[in-house]
């Protein structure tokens, strides 16, 4: 009992001093702010009032909280009227530590959660430099786009129907088909869609979106061609492509702009974990070595190119940051080329069997990969095998390579466009190469 009691008020002091490290170490040359001492002083009075509740004395236990609650309060009043600072996070901070110092002792929650809870509060207290330097001359059309992403993720998803919508829940539909005379008795218990998963993924899109853009950002311009590319290939890897084919017409320095692209590609493909881990776990597991496999050849293929001599004449390629980022209207549109692909594909598995859902899913391709993958994810090991949707995202992926490589083609110089389409057949070719083993 006594034994574990000290430790509890060891782990108090210990998360109390933490803070305090971080605190102090953030403003070195400031008195203002608290340190060690005082947030581990802090945290050894909540785990007090944490005790008192334990012990049924909750009157005492109250009386110290509001009695914390009156202190802090008060200094931050007197604080704020004389250095004219009106920031808060020191002040939460000393909440936190103090409701950290009670959990510990009350154990409301398991004490896992609560050592995560500590990393997870001196991990964000960590971040200012980094939050700075990002929101550092955000534009409105930024803070727009972030404000339209919280709405969609946080607002819209948990308003939307967790139901599995089939064609007979859909009268106008099924009635239009039943009038071309078609039998669609097979057809009536197609899943369809499902609003809360549609957009749970559109949520997981646009995020993948906003991440790749926020850490571009972060990397800077003074970091390398190489990442910010591989950081604009997260946003889309289509448009990469497009955009360093066109800078292929002006300017020499055409291996580093191939090798930018592959790279961008390398970026698309580490995102299909982002996309179907959530989704289908043991298909992922499934689809790794293709996945890995892809990655390292790119990988490769990327360093050749970069390692390569250009021509000494002529300005070379600039760093540029991923400027796409999220909005409404293109996550509207992945929303409805999800259930279109969703819908054509299953519709295809039925009356054309696997080489009607191979194909359709091929010419879906060269509108984009990220719709193709989510629906291979939800299919798989359900409508289809594994190794069927193994099959098909080879084969899809393939396809959407090389339709960038038509893109490429038609919008850089011929250069360009003949390595990259080499590249593009040597990554689509290595992923098919875990056929071979299974």
């Amino acid at each position: 009992m006594f034994s574990d009691l000290f430790i509890n008020l060891l782990l108090a002091l210990i998360f109390g001093a933490t803070v305090g490290l971080e605190r102090e170490s953030s403003k070195p040359n400031d008195p203002h702010v608290g340190g060690i001492r005082t947030f581990a002083l802090i945290a050894l009075l909540g785990a007090l009032a944490g005790i008192f509740i334990q012990h049924n004395q909750a009157a005492i236990g109250l009386v110290i909280v509001i009695g914390f609650l009156a202190l802090l309060i008060s200094y931050y009043i007197a604080e704020s009227l004389q250095t004219k600072d009106f920031g808060i996070t020191s002040e939460v901070s000393a909440i936190a530590t103090f409701i950290l110092g009670l959990m510990v002792m009350v154990q409301i929650i398991p004490q896992q959660i609560i050592i995560a809870i500590f990393v997870i509060v001196v991990f964000v207290l960590s971040l200012k430099s980094r939050t700075s330097q990002l929101m550092a001359g955000l534009s409105r059309q930024e803070v727009q786009s972030f404000i339209s992403y919280a709405i969609i993720a946080l607002v819209a998803m948990p308003a939307l129907p967790d139901y599995s919508y089939k064609l007979k829940d859909i009268p106008v539909l099924h009635q239009l088909i039943q009038t071309t005379g078609a039998n669609i008795s097979e057809f009536d218990n197609l899943d369809l869609i499902n609003p809360r998963k549609i957009w749970m993924v559109v949520v997981l899109i646009t995020g993948i979106d906003v991440f790749g853009y926020v850490l571009g950002r972060l990397v800077g311009s003074r970091n390398g061609f190489a990442v910010t590319s591989f950081m604009a290939g997260f946003v889309s890897s289509t448009s990469a492509t497009q955009s360093l084919a066109q800078r292929s017409n002006q300017t020499p320095f055409v291996n580093h702009l191939v090798g930018a692209a592959v790279l961008a590609n390398l970026a698309s493909f580490l995102q299909i974990f982002l996309l179907v881990g959530p989704l289908n776990m043991q298909w992922l597991l499934a689809i790794v070595p293709s996945i890995l496999i892809m990655v390292t050849t790119a990988g490769i293929i990327a360093y050749f190119f970069f390692v390569r001599k250009e021509p000494d004449e002529g300005e070379k390629p600039e760093s540029k940051k991923a400027t796409a980022i999220f909005s409404l209207a293109p996550a509207l549109k992945f929303a409805g080329l999800l259930i279109i692909i969703k819908i054509v594909t299953k519709v295809c598995l039925i009356l054309f069997g696997q080489a009607g859902f191979i194909i359709s899913s091929i010419i879906a391709s060269f509108a984009g990969l990220d719709a193709i993958i989510v629906n291979l994810a939800e299919m798989a090991g359900k409508s289809i095998t594994f190794e069927f949707a193994l099959l098909t995202f080879l084969m899809v992926n393939a396809t959407n390579l090389l339709s960038k490589s038509f893109y490429s083609w038609l919008q850089g110089n011929r250069s360009f466009a003949i390595k990259f389409l080499i590249s593009a057949l040597l990554i689509a070719a290595s992923g098919a190469l875990w056929l071979v083993f299974i």
